[in-house]
């Protein structure tokens, strides 16, 4: 299993579509900061985007999409100049059901815009999203070189339209794949991927990275994660430490207390199983490190889920 794989499997990710919007201008839409990563997939027509600390707004045209990973507020409008009201206002007190669509404008100019959101476990760290900037702009100019993304998007806003049989459940899964096709898109894209990122992409590094990920349990020494990426043990951490901001060790060891959570969160394996399956033979090592990383002892870990639940 490659790095990205194991990340995104850990993460809890589900995803779904809130409603299609058929707009006319003039009009604009204000979103507050929210607890999830929504997105806009701009169907038909254009639109722009607006938010804080933003010089300058950003068109979107038709296939974009653009994605605000830790929830930021934003603004979409027809024109730069247009006044926004809150979507709660837009929306008003509609029932929307099957998608909708939202229908709000007065006549001009359309643009259909489908929105949805992304949510993941907010109570674990998780060094991808950590790296991820406050918003990813996918254009659809890039068709060409990503049209596995554009199948994917191409696919979502025809179910909701289409609304056959099933039709809820292919939505959700197809969201959940357009977030791993997003990450892609954005790596590929991007010069140098910020964090985590940056050393999946490396090419020497991610083959250091994906070793861990296949092998958590395994005793792994710095000497056998360079020998992997084919580099001297000097040059895998500097270079490790550059991408990821942390050290080889350290990230294996927070990405082993992540797995750890994640089972004693889910299953009912014994802390002495958990313990060996992410490279610990001693228990009483187990528990001091995932109190370190954590917070909590493990126990106290398993207890607080449970009476979440």
């Amino acid at each position: 299993m490659d790095a990205l794989t194991d990340i995104l499997a850990s993460m809890r990710l589900r995803g779904e579509v809130y409603f299609r919007c058929e707009l006319s201008a003039p009009w604009g839409m204000d979103i507050d900061r929210t607890p999830v990563a929504e997105f806009h997939v701009v169907a038909r027509g254009s639109c722009w985007l607006k938010m804080a600390d933003m010089e300058k707004s950003i068109c979107l045209e038709a296939g974009d999409v653009v994605v605000f990973p830790h929830g930021h507020a934003h603004v979409l409008l027809d024109a730069p100049d247009s006044v926004a009201l809150p979507a709660e206002a837009i929306i008003g007190s509609r029932k929307i059901d099957r998608y909708g669509p939202v229908v709000y404008g007065s006549g001009g100019t359309t643009a259909n815009i489908l929105c949805g959101y992304f949510e993941f476990d907010r109570n674990v760290r998780y060094p991808l999203i950590d790296a991820l900037p406050p918003l990813i702009h996918i254009q659809g100019a890039d068709a060409t070189e990503m049209s596995w993304l554009q199948t994917t998007i191409n696919f979502i806003c025809y179910e909701t339209r289409a609304m056959r049989p099933g039709t809820e459940a292919v939505v959700n899964r197809l969201v959940e794949v357009l977030f791993a096709q997003i990450m892609r898109a954005y790596i590929a894209q991007t010069a140098t991927p910020p964090g985590i990122l940056g050393a999946i992409a490396d090419a020497k590094v991610g083959l250091a990275l994906n070793a861990m990920h296949l092998r958590p349990e395994y005793a792994w020494s710095l000497e056998e994660l360079a020998q992997h990426a084919g580099m001297s043990r000097t040059a895998f951490t500097q270079r490790f430490h550059t991408l990821a901001g942390r050290t080889p060790m350290h990230y294996l060891t927070e990405w082993r207390m992540q797995k750890a959570k994640e089972m004693l969160i889910s299953t009912s394996m014994t802390m002495p199983t958990i313990a060996e399956r992410v490279g610990y033979q001693s228990e009483a090592s187990f528990g001091k490190a995932f109190k370190k990383y954590i917070g909590v002892s493990p126990g106290a870990c398993r207890r607080e889920a449970a009476l979440s639940h």
